[in-house]
């Protein structure tokens, strides 16, 4: 019997083509309903709620290990009525229905999910229910910042390849430059940098244009939240954080993967809009919403970021194992950590 040989190119031709469907066939969420999204806890107990086939399901939280819900036990919802539905469970030697009521605050959000007669409260993820996660800021932010541009890189990190750092922009056209770290809208409310443009090694920033031209096929772009991070700007943060919270980001003396240019914080955005898509999480959001398996959300939201990761794997990145949005091109570890100050960078 002869076997037919696929080359690579042919199979992941058709494990992308399996997003288009999936993707466009999960639709918007209404809002009342959306609005029900989220993680609950009470009586020992966590689960979540999420969306799934136009349908609202509860992912049970049952190994504290399981950090981002990969292995709940999923247990669908029947709506009854607007706010109510009823929660069934089969099982080989017995079944149990139970019924299951949401109670909103005054701006719609579900806070409440009582299941028979237990309450559970809902916990909010950063940037729900007017929650943001900010961290109090250590020390005097302009004298940090300089401090840093002027301290020493380490030695070790010196050592190895160094980058080509070229501009993203014009590495890929069609990519959003929204670098948030230039802006407030950060855990540490204030801006670490003023950077114009992002900037990555040659080689990564054309693996990325690689990614773009597929993922415009689905009608989509690539949005840039951070890429190249001199190391005096990873010091800076560092030195920002207060002492409870320095396991947050790697420490100065171990230099960060962004600090070689060969990283990048990407999501999405319609091309046919310009509009960021609504991912399953923000940018640095501080829950288990970042973890590249959470299987909350919406179905779309799962599918969108599951496309992002195949189309970005397929051009040579490596998805970071705690943000589904942070990817390296191949392994950073022979590489430089520069510290090459952003308006000091030639591209020409």
């Amino acid at each position: 019997m002869r076997i037919r040989k696929f080359s690579a190119g042919i199979l992941l031709a058709v494990a992308l083509f399996s997003f288009s469907p999936l993707v466009s066939a999960s639709k918007s969420v209404p809002k009342d309903v959306r609005y029900l999204l989220g993680m609950y806890y009470g009586n020992a107990s966590v689960f979540l709620v999420r969306e799934n086939k136009g349908n609202l399901e509860i992912a049970f939280h049952s190994d504290a290990e399981d950090k981002d819900f990969s292995f709940a036990n999923i247990f669908p919802l029947k709506k009854v009525r607007f706010d109510s539905y009823t929660l069934k469970e089969d099982g080989p030697i017995l079944s149990a229905e139970a019924p299951v009521h949401f109670e909103r605050d005054t701006d719609g959000n579900g806070i409440v999910c009582k299941i028979g007669g237990k309450r559970f409260a809902r916990n909010f993820f950063p940037g729900e229910g007017n929650k943001i996660y900010r961290v109090e800021v250590s020390g005097d932010y302009n004298a940090l910042k300089e401090a840093a541009r002027q301290a020493d890189v380490p030695v070790k990190l010196q050592q190895g390849k160094a980058a080509k750092l070229v501009s993203v922009r014009a590495a890929v056209p069609s990519a959003k430059i929204a670098l948030r770290y230039t802006g407030a809208d950060t855990i540490f409310g204030i801006p670490l940098h003023d950077a114009a443009d992002a900037f990555m090694d040659s080689e990564a920033a054309n693996a990325l244009q690689k990614a773009s031209e597929k993922l415009a096929a689905y009608g989509y772009g690539l949005l840039i939240w951070e890429a190249y991070r001199p190391w005096y700007v990873s010091k800076l943060a560092s030195d920002l954080m207060p002492k409870d919270k320095k396991n947050m980001l790697p420490l100065p003396d171990r230099g960060e993967d962004r600090n070689t240019g060969r990283t990048i914080d990407v999501s999405l955005y319609d091309l046919q809009t310009g509009e960021p898509v609504d991912m399953i999480s923000d940018f640095d959001e501080v829950s288990v919403r970042q973890f590249p398996g959470f299987t909350g959300g919406t179905e779309r939201q799962r599918n969108l970021r599951d496309l992002l990761v195949s189309v970005m794997q397929d051009a040579g990145f490596v998805q970071g194992k705690e943000e589904w949005w942070h990817f390296s091109y191949g392994d950073t570890k022979d590489w430089q950590h520069l510290n090459i100050p952003y308006e000091q960078i030639k591209t020409n």
